[in-house]
C-alpha cells in the first residue's frame, strides 16, 4: 500500500481504516505532537538542545514537561503548523541542521498521527560549543 492509499484510508477521527465501524473519535493532544517534535528534533545530528532548556541528554529529558519547551503547535482540523526553537552545535552547518529538523519532524508527525504538516518553522536561538573538560556552553 503506498502513501496516497494510506492517506485516503485515514479519516477525520484518526487512523480508522475504510470499511471498519467507527467506535468513536480519536483526538491527539497538541502536547503529544510537541513531545514527538521535541524528541525527533533532539535526535537530529547537530542539535544540542531545545531553546530555553538547559543542555542535557535526551534520555534525561524524556518524561519531563520541559521537553516541550521550544515547541509551539498549532492544529487546525487535521493540519499542523510547528515552530521549533533550537540550540545547534557551532561546528555544524546551521542551515543544514535546520533543514534536517524540518524534514525529520514532518516525516515523523505525519507518519505517527496521520495529520498533515503544513509548516515547520525553525528558530536557531543559540549555538553551543564544547570546552575542554566541560560538557557544553551556549552562546
Amino acid at each position: 500500500m503506498n502513501d496516497e492509499e494510506r492517506k485516503e484510508e485515514m479519516t477525520q477521527e484518526g487512523t480508522q481504516l475504510r470499511g471498519e465501524e467507527s467506535l468513536g473519535e480519536i483526538t491527539i493532544a497538541p502536547d503529544i505532537i510537541a513531545t514527538l517534535t521535541a524528541i525527533t528534533t533532539m535526535k537530529t545530528p547537530g542539535v544540542t538542545g531545545m531553546a530555553g532548556m538547559p543542555a542535557a541528554s535526551l534520555s534525561t529529558l524524556i518524561g519531563k514537561r520541559e521537553l516541550n519547551k521550544g515547541v509551539k503547535v498549532d492544529v487546525k482540523e487535521k493540519n499542523v503548523s510547528l515552530e521549533i526553537a533550537i540550540v545547534v552545535d557551532i561546528d555544524s552547518t546551521l542551515i543544514e541542521v535546520a533543514r534536517n529538523v524540518q524534514k525529520e519532524v514532518k516525516k515523523v508527525i505525519e507518519s505517527k498521527t496521520g495529520m498533515t504538516v503544513n509548516k515547520v518553522d525553525i528558530i536557531i536561538r543559540e549555538v553551543s560549543y564544547k570546552e575542554e573538560g566541560k560538557e557544553s556552553a551556549a552562546i
